[in-house]
Formats: C-alpha cells, sequence, structure tokens
C-alpha cells in the first residue's frame, strides 16, 4: 500500500515537470513572464486528461511543501517548476485566416465591444486553429462556451501579433472589429436581480375587534340617523303632543 502511495507521488511529480516545465503548450497552457500558471488552470488542464481527474489543490500543494520542494514552486494561486525548457513562443510562423477561441457565455458581450485585451497577469490569450480545440479549452471555464472566431489576418493588419504556441498561437490583443460570434441576446444577457425593499418593522398583529372581550362591532347604519334607517317611524312623539297643544289652544 505504502509503496503504491509512493508510486503515485512520484507520478504526480513527473507530470508537474512535464506540464509545467516541458511542454505547457500541449496542455494549452501559457506561462507567465516568470513560468507561473493558474493552479485552477492547472487542474482543469489536468483533469481533461485521462488517469489525472483526481488530482486536486492539496495534492499540488503537497509535492511544493513535502514531495519536491526544490522543483515546485507555490505563490499563493500560482504554481510553476524550477526546471523550465520549453520553447518560446515562435514568431516566424504566419497563422491561418481564422483562429477560435472558446469563451465564457458572460464574457462575449464583453469581448464583442472590447476585443481582447491583455490580461493583468501578463499571459497571452491561448487560440486554436480548430474549433474542437478551442471549445475544449473553452470547457476548462464553462460548461457551454462560445465560439469565438479570429479573423487573424485582419487583425494582424491593425497590428496583431499572432506567434505560434505548439500546436496553438498566442495573442495578447485583437480589436473587436476581428471578432466573430453568435448574435447578442439582450433577453438572455444575465441580469442582476433588484434588491428587496427593506419592510418596515411591525408590531404584533391585533386581533379583529370582534373577538376582544367585550366588544362589538359598529355598522354603518347605527351612526346614521334613527329616522334614516329602514322600519323606524319618523313621527316622534314629543313634536306629536306638541302638534295636539296647538290644535286645543285654536279651537
Amino acid at each position: 500500500m505504502a509503496r503504491r502511495q509512493s508510486q503515485k507521488e512520484d507520478n504526480l511529480v513527473r507530470m508537474l515537470r512535464y506540464v509545467l516545465g516541458v511542454a505547457p503548450a500541449e496542455f494549452g497552457l501559457a506561462p507567465g513572464p516568470d513560468g507561473w500558471v493558474p493552479i485552477k488552470e492547472l487542474l482543469a488542464a489536468l483533469h481533461q486528461e485521462e488517469g489525472w481527474r483526481h488530482v486536486r489543490a492539496s495534492m499540488i500543494a503537497d509535492a511544493a511543501n513535502r514531495l519536491a520542494p526544490e522543483l515546485v514552486e507555490l505563490d499563493d494561486k500560482l504554481a510553476r517548476v524550477s526546471e523550465r525548457s520549453y520553447p518560446l513562443p515562435d514568431y516566424g510562423t504566419s497563422p491561418p485566416a481564422h483562429l477560435y477561441l472558446g469563451a465564457r457565455r458572460k464574457a462575449w458581450p464583453v469581448l464583442h465591444r472590447r476585443g481582447l485585451e491583455p490580461g493583468h497577469d501578463g499571459r497571452p490569450w491561448v487560440l486554436a486553429t480548430n474549433k474542437e480545440a478551442a471549445l475544449k479549452l473553452g470547457q476548462r471555464r464553462d460548461s457551454e462556451p462560445v465560439l469565438v472566431t479570429v479573423q487573424a489576418h485582419q487583425a494582424m493588419e491593425q497590428g496583431a501579433v499572432f506567434p505560434a504556441w505548439g500546436e496553438h498561437f498566442l495573442c495578447e490583443w485583437v480589436p473587436a472589429a476581428a471578432l466573430m460570434g453568435p448574435p447578442l441576446d439582450e433577453q438572455a444577457l444575465p441580469k442582476k436581480k433588484p434588491k428587496p425593499k427593506a419592510q418596515p418593522e411591525q408590531g404584533p398583529a391585533m386581533p379583529p375587534p370582534e373577538a376582544m372581550p367585550g366588544s362589538f362591532s359598529v355598522m354603518p347604519e347605527d351612526v346614521e340617523k334613527p329616522y334614516k334607517r329602514k322600519g323606524i317611524n319618523k313621527d316622534i312623539a314629543w313634536k306629536r303632543e306638541r302638534r295636539k297643544d296647538r290644535r286645543g289652544k285654536n279651537t
């Protein structure tokens, strides 16, 4: 059991050395200037490889802290290896007329408006030469990525550069006019839900008047003049007696 565990750990270290230090382009990864790759992207790439879907961030941390601290290095959410021998991007290879990007659904409206812009971490965009590869890379960020077509030659006329990176191409900037994708459906775009208005605090609900002891309900007809109510004689006794007195005096 211990021997099998040791073999798994050795295989992980070798895999990390290969992915981060020998052939990151083979896995669609583009390290930064100092070889750093986000751990999240590294895990997404490994999980698409048969036999490596079990790898977790804790295992990479264990490789850096215990298994091979002289090789695997971590910096917050980034990982790299100290021995790096992968070739630099090839600026002498011309890209095909069309390159492809698997973009997140939420990102497509922004890309449609602003184009591809440099990232804050200094790493370029990775573009595929066919749609299937682009969607596979895009599934690392979105289960249903949007396929974006990059008109490379048109973008190059405006100053964009596409160095070859293994079977892929890299770019740092592409104008919005050189991007083609599905039409934007404003109804389908995610919208922020309005915050519910704060309701004023209310005291305990009062019982209805008829449920309170010693109380009764006042009906509208109770506050009207008595003679206005149906069935009440308008003739009042004291008025009737006064009329009799007047008739007696006049006789």
